[in-house]
């Protein structure tokens, strides 16, 4: 085990859904990552919204007041395979609520949504005409938000990666008034 492989979630804490594969959990743990509890993990990851501890954190004061954020588990093998040791952007593993997903499939594509039980792969032809085929003309006008009603973006636009750019991870102290 090289120093890049433990290194890559050395002390970084996580929670994990009862609906995360054991060999993801597993791979954290080999990379350095520490599991904690909901409370104080700097990650919290789920593969299913469903799952029933999932459901019960998308209801949670913490995530309502977007103290919280839920990553699809994926990341994790994702990052391990990166041979250089290069962060991903966190963004891209965002796991919304099923509703929220539900809107945003109609412009977005989820990473993990070609990925099977067993955490494979399945992209395949078939994606790219399913793909093609999600804007068409039939579509209702008030599924998207215009252009003009969006506010202007100043600076240059990166995605999150921890570490870089300024972006960290880290929790909130949890103040109860």
């Amino acid at each position: 085990m090289g120093d890049t492989e433990t290194a890559l979630f050395q002390g970084q804490t996580a929670w994990f859904s009862a609906s995360v594969l054991k060999r993801r959990i597993k791979l954290w743990k080999k990379h350095g990552g520490l599991i904690a509890g909901i409370d104080h993990a700097q990650f919290v990851f789920s593969e299913d919204e469903e799952a029933a501890d999932t459901k019960q954190i998308f209801c949670s004061e913490a995530y309502i007041d977007e103290h919280l954020a839920v990553f699809h588990a994926m990341y994790v093998s994702d990052s391990a395979k990166q041979k250089n040791g290069t962060k991903l952007p966190l963004g891209d593993y965002f796991l919304p609520p099923k509703e929220v997903q539900q809107l945003i499939k109609k412009q977005k594509k989820f990473k993990w949504e070609d990925v099977n039980d067993s955490g494979e792969d399945n992209t395949s032809s078939s994606s790219e005409e399913e793909e093609g085929t999600a804007n068409h003309a039939g579509q209702a006008a008030e599924d998207y938000v215009d252009i003009q009603v969006l506010a202007k973006i100043t600076g240059p636009i990166v995605d999150f990666v921890p570490g870089k750019h300024g972006c960290e991870v880290s929790s909130k102290n949890k103040s109860k008034t």
